[in-house]
């Protein structure tokens, strides 16, 4: 299932590239590189789906402002069904039950393929700046990390790595090849450097100590212009550094006052929890910024294709002490004051009450999906315990 088939031009600088669901990102990357002329995918989908595999297999993901989710990037899918039936969905044929193909987690049946919207390939100019909306708006990509307890100074001399993007006609600042030996010494780094995250899971107390080091070894925020895919997966082998992670999407308000809090909170209570020697947050708080998905089942989805999403992620390293208790009050708070809506590949299902919660969110949104679910696998061969009992089984 790793086939990419010829890239077609459908009109201006818009192509269609059709790919099996077994194509990794880096694959697509590098065969649309190599294609006269050379071709991108104007979004980003995040290092994890080059680890586990297929393109979309993470649902919807990424940091671009003006980009969508990987699946509002797509126009057609073709799925088979229970029976064997082989089924193309089309944006332009049937957007509604597109809607709902595009992004169905896998209750349709086995994705077989995904035409995917691509451009010509263009340059981003990597830069960084302290601002929120002007600074989104502004951007064609925007991306903020806080690694906890980053300085050994005082909490409020703590500082927020923030990675925007700009398209330029600048020349590049690093060839692919210098990027590729790049991200193969950053493997190096990552597993050099997890035996002491591992030191801080024995001993949490050591996490104010060591994390300062891991931070600076990490954050390299200096201007550079590149490729848009390797601008986009900025750092390598993030597979050495297994972890846990809890997404939420919060719609921002007209000034992002909304967003500002929800970040703020987290970081306020991983300075709480530390008064008590205790640190359940030790990798990252990182947050991405996307136009809202037009997909039925997308946990950014809204009726203004031009609302936009903050995503808002925890990232602790796996056995980290304490990292369920911290993500299931994050989560909450996120969900009783901005009414947020959870990554479904992440770790969600454990907060509790989260599905009426989700149920009376999403109003007749999951009966439109499931009336089209059915309608594709009537003997529920594909529904599985994650999704039936919000889907109302």
């Amino acid at each position: 299932m790793d086939k990419i088939s010829t890239p077609v031009n459908v009109g201006g600088d818009v192509w269609h590239v059709e790919i099996e669901t077994g194509v990794t990102v880096r694959d697509l990357d590098d065969y649309l590189r190599k294609h006269d002329p050379p071709l991108a995918v104007a979004c980003n989908v995040g290092v994890e789906c080059v680890r586990y595999g297929g393109v979309l297999s993470m649902g919807s993901h990424g940091a671009a402002t003006h980009a969508r989710s990987m699946p509002d990037l797509a126009d057609a899918v073709k799925i088979i069904d229970a029976s064997g039936t082989m089924n193309t969905f089309s944006r332009d044929v049937d957007p509604v039950e597109f809607s709902a193909a595009a992004l169905n987690l896998g209750l349709f049946g086995i994705i077989y393929t995904y035409t995917l919207r691509i451009e010509p390939m263009f340059k981003l100019q990597m830069i960084g700046g302290p601002r929120l909306k002007a600074m989104v708006l502004g951007n064609d990509q925007t991306q903020l990390f806080f690694w906890p307890f980053n300085t050994a100074d005082k909490p409020e001399h703590e500082r927020v790595w923030v990675k925007e993007w700009h398209r330029t006609d600048l020349p590049v600042t690093k060839s692919h090849r210098r990027v590729r030996f790049q991200r193969l010494f950053e493997a190096f780094e990552t597993a050099a450097f997890y035996p002491f995250v591992k030191g801080i899971i024995r001993n949490p107390r050591l996490t104010p100590i060591v994390n300062p080091h891991l931070c600076a070894r990490v954050n390299k925020n200096t201007d550079q212009v590149l490729y848009a895919p390797n601008a986009i997966h900025f750092w390598g082998g993030m597979e050495k550094a297994p972890s846990l992670a809890l997404e939420m999407a919060v719609k921002a308000d007209e000034n992002f006052e909304n967003v500002v809090r929800s970040w703020s909170y987290v970081i306020e209570q991983v300075h709480e929890y530390a008064q008590r020697n205790e640190f359940p947050l030790n990798l990252m708080l990182e947050m991405r910024f996307l136009r809202a998905s037009q997909m039925i089942m997308s946990n950014m989805y809204d009726e203004d294709p031009d609302a936009i999403f903050a995503t808002m992620e925890l990232v602790s390293a796996v056995k980290t002490k304490g990292f369920e208790e911290f993500s299931v009050k994050m989560a909450q708070y996120w969900m009783e004051n901005h009414n947020a809506q959870p990554h479904w590949a992440k770790m969600w299902e454990h907060v509790p009450g989260i599905v009426p919660y989700l149920q009376q969110q999403t109003g007749d949104r999951y009966h439109k999906f499931e009336e089209i679910r059915k309608k594709y696998d009537p003997r529920g061969m594909f529904m599985n315990g994650t999704f039936s009992e919000l889907l109302g089984h």
